[in-house]
């Protein structure tokens, strides 16, 4: 269910309301205030889509990246962004503010939608909104768990990764130093609202971010307190207290949102507000930078913004603010795992067929020649996992151990993608905790597909044997099995399961003869 707000005060108490009574919700809420997205339950929606850390409603990884043409960007002149640049300086002077956060809205052109951007793109935090905006942000705004320990991680200070030096340069930089202690600060203050034990145990770390025009290196921090037990009774009012966030906004905060908003003259809308995943239990959210929207006629603008302080250059400010208008585009990795018995790779031809296809799916190349070295010294059976994009990345070998079922349930999940093996199976693995079984059998569609970490084959009571003609991931196994014709690919819907009296869960390491036998009779509905 989606809600929307244009009162922020009303906003706020549905928040502690779902919150309080343990309900999964995502929200947005925007730099003005003035606008609120809540979505209920929005792993069961496919309308608004996200990827954060912990939580997604997508597979991004099951659709090819195709090549991204470069984007026209029509930037305004640097005449245009000192005319802004020169207000807020003016302000500095004055001592109405001292450090404030100047952003610009750029015209783009691309032949691709806002929801294959978020397809293309990769980043900590995702949100496409249809006809709105996509962000693809790498800027955590607070995070709460369930203990109560609230955490920010403000993001101030960018350079090139490939300049000389380049973290010894961001980290000795005065200015940067200067505006990133002032946002930490701030942040402290925020916190500090409703949290008590407020303390900053990593201040100015690096992190890499890689773009399709290179890669950048970026400034944190961390800051954390200690909320009271209550506080998802108040998560609502603790949220809007610190908006707008205080890293794209600047210090002192009233004084100097108004002073930004005189200089750029113009709503930022959703750009810099922030937007939140609550799980039933913690909260994650982001601010939302990097960020493109969409206006009613099609047009597409991207965001981007820069700190200014009284040290500030405004051909520096104005080169930075345009590197940031990039996209970080998605390297997928996808595994391949390989049973290894007495030394020896078992159907080898299957794995390395599917590998191939994969790459030329994704990338349309070849996959690089690759010789498998197995250690002389493996006994037994021996799980062999390669990660891989174009090329190998890494290739492990461990015991293996086979899973034993007690209990299976069915679940309903007809978004599910899994059509190639990714290294991603966070969306699987969700569906597997959030059944509370120790195996599951998806439905989608109505169509019996797969469990949630092997291929199904049925048997009914002449014993024959059939598995579901539409399943998640076309495994190794499974394939091997039909060409030998030793099982027959079916449409399998969820009310024809009972007519089968056993299900096995095969895959690359379990073989048919291997595999457990399940009775139909013991899965729970």
């Amino acid at each position: 269910m989606v809600f929307s707000y244009n009162n922020i005060s009303e906003a706020a108490d549905k928040i502690s309301l779902l919150a309080a009574n343990c309900r999964p919700f995502l929200f947005a809420i925007d730099y003005e205030g003035s606008e609120c997205i809540i979505i209920e339950n929005p792993l069961r929606q496919q309308e608004v889509l996200f990827s954060f850390p912990n939580a997604s409603n997508v597979c991004r990884s099951q659709h090819p990246c195709p090549v991204f043409p470069d984007m026209n960007i029509h930037a305004e002149t640097f005449d245009t962004y000192k005319q802004r640049f020169d207000i807020l300086h003016d302000a500095f002077k004055k001592g109405d503010s001292f450090v404030a956060n100047l952003t610009v809205k750029t015209p783009i052109e691309t032949p691709l939608s806002l929801q294959q951007i978020f397809w293309v793109t990769d980043a900590r935090y995702s949100l496409y909104v249809p006809k709105r905006f996509v962000c693809f942000s790498p800027e955590c705004f607070i995070t709460i768990n369930d203990e109560g320990v609230i955490a920010t991680h403000p993001m101030k200070g960018t350079i090139d990764a490939d300049l000389p030096n380049a973290a010894e340069r961001i980290l000795n930089d005065t200015k940067e130093s200067a505006e990133h202690a002032t946002v930490v600060d701030l942040l402290r203050n925020d916190l500090s609202i409703h949290a008590q034990k407020v303390a900053v145990p990593h201040y100015r770390y690096i992190t890499k971010i890689h773009t399709n025009h290179g890669s950048l290196l970026q400034v944190s921090s961390m800051i954390t307190g200690q909320l009271p037990a209550d506080w998802r009774q108040h998560l609502g009012a603790i949220i809007t207290s610190m908006l707008p966030a205080g890293s794209i906004c600047g210090a002192p905060k009233s004084r100097t949102v108004e002073i930004t908003r005189s200089a750029e003259g113009t709503a930022r809308g959703f750009y810099t507000g922030i937007a939140g995943y609550y799980d039933g239990k913690e909260l994650d959210s982001t601010v939302l930078i990097r960020y493109i929207e969409e206006d009613s006629f099609g047009n597409k603008y991207y965001r981007s913004g820069g700190g200014i302080t009284a040290q500030s250059d405004a051909h520096g400010e104005y080169k930075e603010v345009m590197k940031k208008i990039y996209l970080p585009m998605r390297q997928p990795t996808f595994s391949e795992v390989i049973c290894i018995k007495d030394g020896q790779p078992q159907n080898l031809a299957y794995h390395i067929q599917r590998m191939k296809k994969t790459v030329w799916d994704f990338y349309h190349a070849k996959l690089a020649p690759f010789t498998l070295d197995v250690p002389r010294n493996l006994r037994g059976i021996v799980k062999c996992r390669i990660v891989y994009d174009k090329a190998i990345r890494e290739t492990t070998f461990t015991p293996y151990h086979k899973k034993q079922r007690q209990t299976v349930a069915i679940v309903h999940a007809d978004e599910i993608d899994y059509r190639y093996k990714s290294t991603d199976r966070r969306r699987l693995e969700q569906l597997v905790e959030d059944a509370k079984s120790d195996d599951i059998i998806i439905i989608r569609r109505g169509l019996v597909s797969d469990a949630g970490y092997c291929n199904l084959v049925f048997e009914d009571e002449e014993g024959c044997l059939f598995t579901p003609a539409e399943p998640l991931l076309a495994g190794t196994c499974r394939q091997r099995l039909i060409d030998e014709g030793r099982i027959k690919g079916k449409t399998i819907r969820c009310e024809d399961i009972r007519n089968y009296k056993y299900v096995y869960f095969i895959n690359a390491m379990t073989d048919l003869s291997e595999a457990q036998r399940f009775r139909v009779a013991d899965i729970i509905p």
